[in-house]
């Protein structure tokens, strides 16, 4: 499965994509990546990487996809003859015959150039703005690349990929909201954290993207009454106060505790959110198709121009090639 986690900047949305991601890990035995799609870069630290992780011995230390496009595209672009100097690949371009279509789980290239393991827990980032960009680049310049990636990379059932997004409502900007199997909101009960919540939920709604909503730093259950009245929607998933939470967070520690240490009342809220996601449904190949090509064929009349619907090649299936647990 993947996931988007969004929600305001001290939500806990960082928080929760990495517990997500050690939980499954460890507990499910899933095949995990995370990719840290914030420009604060907090990932890495709440998944408890040390300096030893982020050197990656001899390899050195990974890239950033968001800062390293032009490799990116290349790769995945393989000798796909659609996608040329005159067309090159845009965020929205379909993979087509001759791309990189790839299995989480298979060797690959990327891997050694982007992976930084954490205590089993695999991890990309898309990166910071350099002094390059100043002045220049908004950063849907980077976040694009996930676009890129998760058009490429592909999970079995027993696999998931976890973004951990940049908080704020601009992601509806782009169709990337539309590549995930399960979108999050992560609102704590704080009227600023609400606000946004309800601003954050309508925008979702208006964009037709399903959400599924936790409710983070809950001490009791008129905070989540409280929060389901003003979302006027039950929530899906439910996140204690929990001393955890603070031992994760607080300077006295060298890194974070990892999720096998957290208390019983924590992965029991765990276990139910992950019963949860795991009933989303299987990919829809065809569906996730037509969306791609529908997506691509608007940013074409929109903005790129018409010539790059010739990326598009009729009646080609990039994904029957790759064989997956799930049925094609």
């Amino acid at each position: 499965m993947k996931l988007a986690v969004y929600g305001k900047g001290g939500s806990g949305k960082t928080t929760l994509s990495a517990s997500l991601l050690q939980f499954l890990s460890y507990f499910c035995n899933f095949r995990v990546l995370g990719i840290d799609g914030d420009h604060n870069l907090h990932l890495a630290n709440e998944l408890g990487a040390t300096e030893t992780d982020m050197q990656r011995g001899e390899q050195g230390t990974a890239r950033d996809i968001g800062n390293d496009l032009e490799w990116l595209r290349a790769y995945f672009a393989g000798n796909n003859p659609r996608i040329t100097a005159d067309l090159p690949m845009i965020k929205t371009t379909p993979p087509g015959e001759g791309s990189r279509v790839l299995k989480l789980s298979e060797p690959a290239e990327w891997r050694q150039r982007y992976v930084t393991v954490i205590d089993g827990v695999e991890l990309i980032r898309v990166g910071d703005f350099t002094s390059e960009d100043y002045r220049k680049k908004c950063y849907h310049s980077k976040t694009g690349a996930i676009e890129i990636f998760l058009k490429h990379v592909w999970e079995d059932s027993n696999e998931a990929i976890i973004v951990d997004m940049s908080a704020g409502k601009d992601v509806f900007a782009s169709p990337l909201p539309t590549l995930f199997d399960g979108n999050i909101y992560v609102v704590k009960p704080t009227r600023k954290s609400l606000a946004n919540a309800v601003d954050f939920l309508s925008h979702a709604k208006n964009f037709g993207v399903s959400m599924l909503v936790v409710a983070t730093d809950i001490s009791n259950c008129q905070e989540v009454a409280a929060i389901e009245s003003q979302l006027e929607r039950p929530v899906d998933g439910i996140i204690p106060h929990d001393p955890f939470f603070m031992q994760r967070d607080s300077l006295l520690l060298s890194r974070p505790p990892h999720v096998r240490e957290a208390s019983f009342a924590v992965l029991d809220a765990l276990y139910n959110l992950t019963d949860l996601l795991r009933q989303l449904p299987l990919h829809d190949w065809d569906k996730i198709l037509t969306r791609m090509l529908y997506h691509h064929e608007e940013t074409a009349a929109s903005w790129a121009g018409d010539k790059f619907n010739e990326q598009i090649q009729p009646g080609f299936n990039p994904f029957k090639h790759v064989k997956f647990e799930v049925s094609v």
